[in-house]
């Protein structure tokens, strides 16, 4: 509307409200709102008594709250005083005593009450019971008149006891007794109940021969530690004690709801709409409420007192001159300036600050969300990055516009402008004043929201700690950053950094244009002295306008081993690197490289580094330039006294292994076949290996230690640590063979990629991979293997998947020319195996005589192992 009409949303929401005041229009208050007509309702006979409904559910049902429904954080900081009240009240057969702990004001009562509708409307308790509450303070020092109220006492019992009266104890049969401030009774009016609360039986006063029974659940309340005001035998008689948080222990949202609950009530009582200026929303919802919710419901109706008189229409204005006193000697004492500002909220406004999921939640919801679209493979990690940081940006935008204050924040935003100051210098990242607003608010807001904020993140913990593990293996400068910020944070504002929370910070401060090709890249200035790596570093990034390099200091005299240690160091933290350029001021340029802890990384050190020589590498790092060029160009431009050395014996090389339990010759076909189908100019090797040594030896076979395997390619998996495998039979099904190319895009553009697919599905289709037999007639041995493996399914009684089905095709077809060309094999047979897969080995037998027979050979109980594993993985 706002959009549509050319005004503000403001003037939008006075209207609206005004209309649904004027009973012409129905508010829903999810989020976003809508407003419905009146005329419409009653034209479609959809009945309604309100003129605001929570939801949409709510109209059509015409659903009013009940007990629980009623109590603002029940989902949130009072889901588990809620679950815990529940579970008491309603415990076989007749419920438990209670005891509500908690500061004055924090809704003990409230909680009682409706922990008492709960109950009758769950039907644990009689539809007739009643709630009956008694304040203990009135009979902290008359136990008599206690038990006389409790118990009831008989005509003539005491003076003045004109007749009988049976109490509340028995008015509150089958309902809940609830005593409140239980702290003010004495011992003795204490000990009054252990009969009561053991046996549910009780004397009158006056009638010690006749005894009474009541059928009563006790909740008791205090604000005072039980341990030292309650005896312990009546502790011991209470198995829930239930905390009940303070304001400040709630958190953001749920004090805005609270502020709207009350000042909505206001609302109903005055017949008006209510605004509040934005200084005045701040010190509601910022200052220390020493007495709780109640303290801030008789601050919001001091509000509205004293700007009664100021009322225009049907409209109340709250400034700040209308806060009740003690709330405005806070902001004086706070020494800023009390002037207002013209800003203002109207209360209806504030349900967009709390419905629903908490933001900063719902924030790191968004943020696994679309991890797991990634880690799923439905979203390239380009997408990835802009859709996380998107969700960032929105988020701190939005921080920046609600723009609250409070002494915390500035205690933030002093310590989040010095940080950034030593951040700027190191790494050229420069904020806005609107940002480190928005960083502050970001720190206040988990600072508010660290109960719920916690308890989420020990449930996603895993998952968190798997997005920060991508992000620093494939971002390590936006991470290197990050993590510095949040060392920063931790230690001079003491706050806990949980990997989310560096997650958001990795998404804040990445620039996709800055350092998504610069990712695999890592360039290190050693050089001893103070500061002097630091400074020519700072000063390179700095004429760059671009975070290039990192700075190592050494002392001066510092020997070679220290300093390859201190490098090491920095290495296990950036990660993975693919070039690590290394500019140094001094020493043997080989002896550097041989004690780095780096694997599959091209290494090149140049010496008698300085600034202009620091900026003409990092330039062309940024411009892409090949690292052996870019030092020889270095060297041409600058002459005297330059040396550079490039060491590749770090830098392995990359190869796809191929290696099948059909045999070596299957794997020298499957090699052959991949190398047709790689692009033109790309030159990747492709090696074979036995499939049994492959077995045997693992990761201990010599190509694992001279190249860098970047996947297994093969009939069966062999299970090898950190190594992919991929069936063939993956490049034969179209819908999985995609995943293949996942290995390979370091070393192809998308253009090569999609040229790769295309040659990927023509050479690896079945009858291509059948072809590839010397001896047999493929198409004749297809067709026996295909019917030997219906059999097998039927004896099994289950339905192999094309998978399975063109693993086995492959695998048996290639098993049965190579038992034809050397009749003989070496197999031991497995006494385990068959003993424990009796049946199977007979189906398999069975199923493939007729194969066996035709052929004049005999598939040997080590080659039934293999077909019962893809069974298996069926």
């Amino acid at each position: 509307m706002s959009e549509n009409l050319k005004i503000s949303r403001s003037q939008v929401s006075v209207v609206l409200n005004k209309l649904v005041k004027e009973n012409k229009l129905v508010r829903i208050e999810s989020k976003p709102f809508c407003f419905i007509s009146v005329e419409y309702l009653k034209e479609k006979g959809i009945p309604f008594k309100d003129s605001v409904y929570a939801s949409l559910d709510d109209l059509l049902s015409n659903k009013e709250k009940k007990d629980f429904e009623k109590l603002v954080g029940m989902n949130h900081s009072l889901a588990q005083t809620v679950k815990q009240c529940k579970a008491t009240i309603s415990y076989p057969p007749n419920g438990l005593p209670m005891l509500l702990y908690g500061s004055t004001g924090t809704g003990k009562s409230l909680i009682a009450k409706l922990t008492y509708e709960w109950a009758r409307n769950q039907g644990v308790i009689s539809k007739n019971g009643q709630f009956v509450q008694v304040n203990c303070s009135e009979y902290a020092n008359n136990p008599e008149l206690l038990t006389a109220n409790l118990f009831g006492h008989v005509k003539g019992a005491f003076t003045g006891a004109e007749k009988d009266n049976e109490g509340l104890i028995a008015l509150a049969n089958n309902g809940v007794l609830f005593l409140d401030e239980v702290h003010e009774l004495k011992a003795e009016c204490q000990e009054k109940l252990f009969l009561f609360m053991d046996q549910g039986i009780y004397h009158r006063v006056g009638d010690n021969e006749k005894w009474y029974k009541s059928n009563v659940r006790i909740v008791f309340a205090t604000t005072e530690d039980p341990g030292k005001v309650l005896l312990k035998t009546l502790i011991r008689r209470i198995p829930m004690t239930i905390m009940i948080p303070n304001l400040e222990e709630r958190g953001t949202q749920e004090r805005i709801e609270l502020l709207y609950y009350l000042f909505h009530q206001e609302e109903k009582r005055l017949n008006c709409q209510i605004k509040m200026s934005n200084k005045v929303y701040n010190v509601l919802l910022q200052s220390k409420m020493p007495g709780n919710i109640g303290q801030l419901k008789s601050s919001v109706q001091s509000c509205c007192i004293n700007s009664l008189f100021d009322k225009m229409d049907d409209e109340l204005v709250i400034h700040l001159n209308h806060l009740p006193q003690e709330l405005l000697q806070q902001v004086y004492k706070s020494k800023k300036a009390v002037l207002d500002d013209d800003e203002y909220i109207f209360i209806d406004d504030l349900q967009s600050y709390y419905n629903g999921t908490k933001e900063i939640i719902q924030l790191n919801e968004n943020l696994l969300e679309s991890f797991r679209k990634y880690r799923d493979e439905h979203m390239t990690l380009s997408n990835f990055m802009k859709a996380e940081k998107n969700y960032v940006q929105k988020y701190f935008d939005n921080l920046i516009f609600r723009k609250k204050e409070s002494s915390q924040i500035d205690y933030y935003n002093r310590g989040i402008q010095h940080i950034f100051d030593l951040i700027e210098s190191r790494y050229g990242l420069k904020i806005t004043n609107n940002e480190t607003l928005a960083i502050a608010s970001f720190l206040d807001e988990i600072h508010h929201e660290y109960h719920d904020l916690r308890s989420w993140f020990l449930k996603h913990e895993e998952e968190c700690d798997d997005l920060y593990q991508l992000l620093q293996e494939e971002f390590f400068r936006a991470t290197k950053v990050s993590l510095e910020i949040c060392e920063y944070l931790k230690s001079y504002l003491e706050m806990d950094m949980y990997s989310i929370i560096v997650c958001v910070f990795i998404f804040y401060v990445y620039n996709d244009k800055k350092d998504s090709r610069l990712t695999q890249k890592a360039a290190v200035i050693l050089a001893h002295g103070f500061s002097t790596a630091s400074s020519i570093a700072d000063a390179a990034n700095r004429f760059l306008g671009q975070y290039i390099f990192d700075a190592l200091d050494m002392p001066l005299y510092v020997d070679t081993n220290a300093m390859i240690e201190k490098l090491n160091l920095y290495l296990d933290h950036i990660g993975k690197v693919k070039e690590l350029y290394l500019l140094v001021d001094m020493g043997s340029l080989e002896d550097i490289y041989k004690g780095l802890h780096i694997e599959n990384a091209n290494i090149g050190i140049i010496n008698n580094v300085s600034t202009p020589i620091a900026l003409e590498i990092g330039n062309g790092i940024r411009n892409h330039v090949e690292m052996e060029d870019l030092f020889k160009n270095t060297i041409d431009a600058f002459h005297v006294g330059l040396t550079y050395h490039l060491e590749k014996n770090k830098l392995k090389q990359p190869v796809i292994l191929c290696s099948c339990a059909s045999g070596l010759g299957t794997a020298q076909k499957l090699k052959l076949m991949l190398e047709q189908s790689f692009p033109d100019g790309i030159n990747l090797d492709v090696k074979t290996l036995n499939y049994s040594e492959l077995i045997e030896l693992g990761k201990k076979n010599a190509v694992f230690e001279e190249y860098d395997v970047l996947c297994v390619l093969g009939t069966l998996d062999p299970n090898i640590e950190d190594i992919p495998f991929v069936g063939i039979e993956d490049l034969i099904i179209e819908d999985t063979f995609s995943d293949f190319n996942q290995y390979f895009k370091d070393y192809m553009d998308e253009d090569q990629l999609n040229q790769f697919d295309k040659n990927i599905l023509h050479n690896f289709s079945l009858s291509n991979l059948m072809n590839t037999l010397i001896i047999l007639n493929p198409i004749k041995l297809l067709e026996q293997v295909a019917n030997a493996l219906d059999v097998l399914q039927k004896y099994l009684q289950i339905r192999f998947s094309n998978r399975t089905c063109f693993g086995l095709y492959v695998h048996i077809c290639c098993l049965i020319e190579r038992l034809v060309v050397s009749r003989m094999g070496e197999y031991k047979p497995s006494e385990n195996f068959l003993r424990e897969h009796k049946d199977f080995v007979e189906y398999v037998q069975k199923a493939f005589t007729p194969v066996e027979d035709f052929y004049g050979v005999e598939i040997p109980t080590e080659e039934i192992i293999y077909i019962f594993n893809y069974v298996k993985n069926n």
